[in-house]
């Protein structure tokens, strides 16, 4: 009885992978160089009060 769900499963499974799949590469790719200045608040030009 079970074994008839398993296509659905195999769908799930995959689609769940393909979704999140890329975001958890491109978090493990990319290059990651965080600085002062790009965490800083910026508005309008002037420094956050």
């Amino acid at each position: 009885m079970l074994e008839n769900y398993f296509p659905i499963l195999l769908f799930i499974l995959v689609g769940l992978a393909v979704g999140v799949g890329p975001l958890i590469l491109s978090k493990l790719v990319s290059p990651s160089r965080p600085d002062s200045a790009k965490n800083s608040p910026y508005e309008c030009g002037f420094e956050a009060f």
